[in-house]
């Protein structure tokens, strides 16, 4: 069984890329391109990882951050962004306030081969957790 990743982005082009390096990874993605669709699909599925672009059109990702806080989602959260280096650890800052599962963040451009070995990392950790959780341990 694959595991499930959210893509928040509202570039059509980096949307593709990330789906596909999400593949390679080992995750079977749904895309967003907007707060509005995030908050939708959030509201009635959950995922295994999400990752997070800061700027959706008129709105900030950060809306995002809160409705994970409210859902009470522990899915590990990659944020990749265009942002400086102090709005992404700022960000990060915000999301760490609110318990939400921060990874470190990604600034764009994206370093392609560092994004899929973290992905295939948390694939890896996912799977052991389902597999403790179906052993009962």
């Amino acid at each position: 069984m694959r595991n499930e990743l959210l893509v928040i982005e509202d570039a059509d082009v980096h949307l593709s890329i990330l789906r596909k390096i999400a593949a390679q990874a080992g995750f079977n993605t749904t895309g967003v391109n907007s707060v509005e669709g995030a908050c939708t699909v959030l509201r009635r599925q959950t995922f295994d990882c999400i990752t997070l672009d800061l700027s959706l059109g008129e709105r900030s990702g950060i809306e995002v951050l809160e409705l994970l806080a409210e859902l009470k989602c522990r899915a590990p959260v990659i944020i990749i962004s265009a942002s400086d280096d102090k709005a992404l650890a700022e960000t990060v800052r915000i999301g760490n306030f609110l318990s939400v599962n921060v990874c470190p963040p990604f600034a764009k451009p994206i370093n392609l081969q560092l994004l899929r070995e973290t992905l295939k990392q948390i694939a890896t950790d996912t799977e052991r957790q389902k597999l403790v959780r179906s052993a009962g341990w």
